[in-house]
């Protein structure tokens, strides 16, 4: 019986049209394989202070291109500036190497009471150091502004350049000024226990045009504030917020070129604040006040800010006629009232 079912099976599939073999096929062309891993992203690395202290930083890019140290916002961590690949392939096209030192609590790096700018300061250098580092170009965000201050302040003669993207400078009279550092942490915690809360943009937002930019503010939130499973404390970041109720570090010796971007109607690190750097640094070149644009100017005009690291002055960039181009200052206006818009044209694309 056994055989007669099996010969039964075999005839049966043998009398199917469908499962007749199939006609043969050309061999698929294998691509070109790599001899490299593709990178998640630069790695956190350690370095220890010659008192002990462990300083994390990241290090990526061209490492014979223009050294970048990057210093995002309060709330970020050593991988914060991964938050701008966006727009990678422009820096990588502009071999920028960014490097990115960790501050006082956030992500890897473990919280030092009484930590200051200048010790920020020293362990930028230090870091600069350890990569034979001496020349640089400077890059901050938000409340990044004071601690590139102090570093410019530090090492005036090793700046290339600074570029302060809506960066906050002192605020004395602040709320967070004159409380106590515990009531402080407690009435951050909310926020930074939840970083969709820290990280959260308007719905009018230009970010809002990046693919995936807000997933990934999101993991940045949770690095800075989960990674060494300190499970949201909110200590560092009060500890930061009190640390801009001081005078601002010392920048009257930085003589590199200053570029300022703003947002002129940015509720949160308001003009004011720009137009204190404007007057303290000694050769600001580039006053770039956005009207109508919020806080995010630093990610919807990173583009500009890209060139201008660079080293590529004078231009700006423009969406024209469907293409993206960067236009002499002097020709700006006339391209704008002819249709133009600021910025590269995939901020102009319906996602």
């Amino acid at each position: 019986m056994r055989r007669l079912m099996i010969a039964f099976l075999l005839a049966a599939t043998a009398a199917t049209p469908g499962l007749a073999k199939a006609p043969a096929q050309p061999a698929a062309m294998v691509p070109p394989l790599p001899d490299r891993f593709d990178d998640f992203g630069p790695a956190v690395q350690a370095l220890t202070m010659p008192g002990g202290r462990v300083v994390h930083f990241t290090d990526s890019g061209d490492l014979g291109g223009r050294s970048v140290v990057f210093i995002g916002g309060t709330g970020t961590s050593a991988r914060a500036s991964g938050m701008t690949d966006f727009l990678k392939s422009l820096r990588v096209a502009l071999k920028l190497r960014f490097i990115t030192v960790e501050r006082n609590g956030f992500g890897d790096t473990a919280y030092q009471p009484g930590w200051t700018y200048a010790d920020y300061a020293s362990e930028v250098r230090a870091v600069l150091d350890h990569l034979a580092v001496q020349r640089f170009a400077g890059v901050a965000i938000s409340g990044g502004g004071p601690y590139m201050a102090a570093v410019a302040g530090a090492m005036p003669d090793r700046v290339i350049s600074l570029h302060m993207l809506a960066t906050a400078a002192t605020n004395p009279q602040g709320r967070q000024c004159g409380v106590p550092l515990a009531t402080l942490a407690q009435s951050l915690a909310g926020q930074v226990q939840n970083p969709q809360s820290w990280w959260a943009f308007p719905a009018t937002s230009p970010t809002r045009r990046i693919p995936g930019f807000a997933d990934r503010a999101f993991e940045e939130g949770a690095r800075t504030f989960f990674i060494r499973g300190q499970m949201g404390d909110p200590l560092p970041e009060a500890a930061e917020m009190q640390r801009y109720c001081g005078a601002a570090p010392d920048v009257s010796k930085v003589t590199a070129p200053v570029h300022i971007y703003q947002g002129g109607a940015d509720p949160l690190v308001t003009l004011d604040q720009a137009e204190y750097w404007h007057h303290h640094f000694p050769n600001v070149v580039a006053f770039r006040v956005y009207p109508g644009e919020a806080h995010d100017v630093q990610y919807r005009h990173w583009d500009q800010v890209l060139i201008e690291l660079a080293g590529i002055t004078g231009q700006t960039v423009v969406c024209q006629g469907g293409h993206s181009a960067a236009l002499a200052d002097a020709k700006v206006p006339a391209a704008l009232a002819k249709g133009a818009s600021l910025g590269l044209c995939a901020w102009q694309a319906k996602n």
